[in-house]
């Protein structure tokens, strides 16, 4: 009995896949998925007069069944056509198989280098950048694979807000205590809204330190815009290394050398801030 001879052929072969089902020629055909990366956030953080640290979150999807390493991070930090600074991290993760990990990415930005950079920015100002972020991972079977990213934002550099004593109004004044408003005007000086959460200061009247105060009110002022702020004081004109007649006399005057010093705190929309301030000149005393 003669039995027929099947010759395997190319054709053949693809034939049977089909008959074995398209999905599984759709799977073997398929290109390999590739990882993904994205800025999930980027926050300003530990924002003083000096500096301020711009926190990156970068999202990184692994597609694959087992864990994708991160093997580099770089990025570039600029305004306009400018370059601010560029680095990168070194403690870097493995991403889980078939799941997500978030790296955190800081960049300390000093503001005496971004004006000497940038001659057109001052204190005050709030400054537009762009950040371009590489992330390259060993996928497998492919090898070193490239993520680039980029980001827009913005961040401030923060200046210091104008006080002066406006007048200090007299209330009750006996040998044993003087009762007084000292009117501060506030001044923001800044490009953007500042919340004013606390006002700590020492108040001196000619040579004398004659009260530690302050408020929690809050006051909100937009670029450019004053406020009067009055703080109740109250002293002894006993506590003083001088005459009790030398400062009824200097507080029955019309005006004063006067001196204040202290911290401001303020909420701004990046983020907390802690001012200190100095600064002197004459008041009306008022009666």
């Amino acid at each position: 009995m003669h039995i027929p001879r099947f010759i395997f052929t190319p054709t053949v072969l693809l034939l049977a896949a089909f008959a074995g089902g398209c999905q599984s020629l759709d799977d073997a055909l398929k290109p390999l998925p590739k990882p993904a990366a994205r800025v999930i956030g980027a926050d300003v953080r530990n924002l003083n007069l000096d500096s301020l640290d711009l926190v990156f979150d970068i999202e990184i999807t692994n597609p694959y069944g087992v864990k994708l390493p991160v093997v580099e991070l770089n990025y570039a930090l600029g305004s306009g056509d400018l370059q601010l600074l560029q680095g990168g991290i070194n403690t870097l993760a493995n991403v889980p198989a078939n799941g997500a990990s978030v790296i955190q990415v800081p960049a300390r930005l000093d503001f005496a280098a971004v004006t000497q950079t940038l001659s057109n920015v001052s204190p005050g100002s709030i400054l537009p950048y762009h950040a371009e972020i590489n992330i390259a991972v060993d996928a497998p079977f492919v090898g070193a694979i490239n993520l680039p990213l980029k980001h827009e934002g913005e961040i401030p550099i923060p200046a210091v807000p104008e006080i002066s004593l406006a007048s200090f109004d007299i209330g009750e004044m006996t040998w044993e205590e003087v009762s007084a408003t000292a009117k501060l005007r506030v001044k923001n000086t800044n490009q953007f809204q500042i919340d004013l959460a606390k006002l700590q200061f020492d108040l001196e009247l000619g040579d004398e330190t004659v009260a530690s105060a302050g408020t929690r009110r809050t006051y909100s002022l937009t670029p450019g815009q004053s406020e009067i702020v009055e703080i109740p004081i109250s002293f002894s004109p006993r506590a003083f290394g001088v005459s009790i007649t030398g400062i009824f006399d200097m507080l029955s005057g019309s005006v004063a050398d006067y001196g204040i010093t202290g911290i401001l705190d303020l909420g701004t929309r990046f983020g907390p801030l802690s001012i200190p301030f100095s600064y002197g000149g004459e008041t009306v005393i008022q009666r």
